[in-house]
């Protein structure tokens, strides 16, 4: 029996369905952060109130005007939930399982079906190209792990990926056809898929009206909403293309270990339909997503943007060696210069706050002025996102454009290790550490003020 179990063609997937939903299971408590904090989770609150609505913007939730900062003095919230133009599909999902009693575990319990779902999906693909094990590869992906802890549209995205293209290896053009507009719903990039799948038509000869169904989803979708989501950034000419697309191959081969798989690189050309993938996902987000050449320290970021073809060439290029990305673990909590979706690090900040939110609550009860970044006023203001138990009052926020006159000396400043600039408060003024918390290799400082210059 143990023979015949281990002999399964099932067994791979059952074994990353299972990890993943472990890995869930594991971050339980891990704080939302970003996107998942501002804008998604509350969409999905959103759903539950208005009752599913195609778009999700206006007003903020009930559950976040609750907190003791009204929302509005956040000024990711000052205008209330914007309009992305993305599908609602996920927001739906969001809102059902979670929207109408909010707390971090449900969250993430919604999290656990997509999560399962990429996990089996990847470790499919692997044993469908013919390297059984190559699929757990994803599991030493840094940005793959981070992002089954973040209950962003990108997570449902990377569950649809692999599914479709084992579909297409499959010749399962119908189940292709259901699962492609399911991506696209959940979010738009999903209509790439349409690349491998007209490629595969075109090597079959054969018309195929299912290959084009991610891109008819789009189409209908931007029909029923009136546009559809504009891209974040667009290259400046050819040259800025070629250096975000230098970029995007940087962080795809070559990022936290990566380099070791291109020892694979006979395995990928060796599967055209999966190469096509890849190489048109690389391509199209080097134009659309990043932020490159601003010149700033986070000049690029959204890794998660990548991780479908990111993911999906890690499979591949591993094949013939499947411990090729055990190394990524080494990057599992550092910080990276292409943001902290591209490893744990994120998260590790709020963690970080989380241990902080005692201490502050304590200062602000002794009516000292606490002042506390745009992040951290969402994290102690928000039961939900999973730092604190009850919203702690009175607390005064700063963003990067907050004149340093604004904080008198003497005033506490919580300054996290990310997501927090401080702009003009400290540049020139003395300060004195009071406390720090610090996680793996994430950090929220306490500083007391001094007198800023003159």
């Amino acid at each position: 029996m143990v023979r015949t179990l281990f002999a399964s063609r099932h067994l791979p997937a059952a074994i990353g369905a299972v990890l993943a939903g472990a890995w869930v299971m594991l971050n339980l408590d891990a704080p939302l952060v970003e996107d998942s904090l501002f804008w998604w989770v509350p969409k999905g609150m959103l759903a539950a109130e208005r009752g599913w609505p195609m778009a999700l913007h206006g007003d903020l939730p009930a559950a976040v005007r609750t907190g003791a900062l009204g929302g509005a003095l956040v000024p990711q919230w000052a205008g209330g939930i914007p309009n992305y133009g993305h599908p609602p599909l996920w927001y739906w999902w969001l809102g059902l399982i979670a929207g109408a009693a909010p707390t971090i575990r449900a969250i993430h319990l919604a999290c656990i079906v997509p999560a399962m779902a990429a996990g089996a999906g990847f470790a499919a693909l692997g044993a469908r190209l013919g390297h059984r094990w190559s699929g757990m590869a994803v599991f030493f992906l840094p940005p793959f792990l981070a992002q089954l802890v973040r209950p962003e549209l990108d997570l449902p995205l990377i569950a649809c990926v692999p599914w479709a293209l084992v579909a297409l290896l499959d010749r399962r053009w119908n189940r292709f056809a259901v699962i492609g507009a399911l991506a696209v719903l959940f979010k738009e990039p999903g209509v790439l898929l349409a690349a491998p799948a007209l490629t595969l038509a075109f090597r079959q000869r054969r018309l195929r009206w299912q290959a084009v169904v991610p891109l008819l989803t789009l189409l209908a979708w931007g029909m029923l909403h009136g546009w559809l989501a504009k891209p974040e950034r667009l290259p400046a000419g050819v040259l800025g293309y070629l250096v975000d697309l230098a970029t995007v191959f940087q962080i795809v081969l070559l990022e936290q270990g990566r380099w070791l798989l291109l020892l694979g690189i006979p395995c990928l050309l060796r599967h055209r339909t999966i190469l096509v993938f890849v190489l048109t996902w690389m391509l199209f987000f080097a134009g659309v997503g990043f932020f490159a050449n601003r010149g700033t320290a986070d000049a690029f970021t959204h890794v998660r943007y990548l991780l479908p073809g990111l993911a999906v060439a890690a499979v591949v290029l591993s094949g013939r060696w499947p411990v090729l990305p055990v190394i990524g673990l080494l990057w599992l909590h550092s910080p990276s210069t292409f943001g902290p979706e591209a490893s744990l690090y994120g998260v590790d900040v709020a963690r970080a706050a989380k241990q902080a939110g005692p201490w502050i609550e304590i200062e602000q009860a002794e009516e000292q002025q606490v002042w506390v970044g745009t992040h951290t006023a969402a994290y102690l203001t928000q039961p939900w996102a999973g730092v604190i138990d009850a919203p702690i009052e009175g607390l005064r926020v700063y963003s990067i454009d907050t004149p340093a006159a604004s904080v008198p000396a003497g005033s506490l400043l919580i300054e996290a290790s990310y997501g927090e600039p401080t702009g003009a408060i400290l540049s020139g003024r003395s300060k004195t550490a009071v406390a720090h918390w610090t996680v793996h290799n994430a950090s929220v400082f306490a500083w007391r003020l001094g007198p800023g210059p003159g």
